[in-house]
């Protein structure tokens, strides 16, 4: 056989050959995927904290709540001026039972934050993220606990309008704040 003949065969195979190989995974209409936050586990602290709100929010009051709360020099409940129990007393009154709000907050993943004060545990996970970092997967959280709608009203600039519930790497529970109080 002529090598010319050989070359044109050989490239005639590789064509046929490359028409076969399965399309890439970045052609139009391909899934892409929304990976949800690294989850780090929690330090045992933080996890014997977690389940005494776990234990409160089962078989507990608002007194109780309190207790925990004043166990932090600085813990932050409200904007107001109220102490814990007093705010919390409101709160159930106008029927937003505040231990209810803390179990709801404690079944949708964490997320780490790193502050002056050290490695923050902060429930929900989606509460932290800025306009830009709202994926599919997040709106689906935020519209979930929030209502329909919310992850759009945060995407324009909204300020996160739920409760947000933090607790230090050392197990102290830093805060239990809603976006309203």
């Amino acid at each position: 056989m002529r090598p010319s003949r050989v070359l044109f065969c050989l490239a005639a195979a590789l064509v046929l050959a490359s028409a076969c190989d399965p399309p890439l995974a970045t052609t139009v209409g391909a899934p892409q995927l929304d990976l949800p936050p690294v989850l780090e586990p929690l330090p045992d602290a933080v996890a014997e904290t977690v389940r005494k709100l776990r234990d409160i929010a089962r078989d507990g009051t608002y007194r109780d709540m309190a207790a925990l709360a004043d166990a932090t020099p600085g813990f932050r409940s409200n904007n107001a001026d109220m102490t814990h129990k007093d705010y919390w007393y409101l709160k159930m009154r106008a029927g937003d039972w505040p231990m209810a709000q803390a179990e709801k907050l404690l079944t949708y993943r964490h997320t780490v934050a790193q502050t002056r004060q050290g490695k923050v545990y902060v429930w929900p996970w989606m509460a932290v993220l800025k306009p830009g970092e709202i994926t599919p997967a997040a709106e689906r959280d935020i519209n979930r606990l929030l209502g329909d709608g919310q992850a759009d009203a945060l995407r324009r600039g909204g300020v996160w309008p739920g409760y947000v519930l933090g607790i230090a790497e050392d197990g102290a529970w830093l805060y239990f704040i809603s976006g309203s109080g």
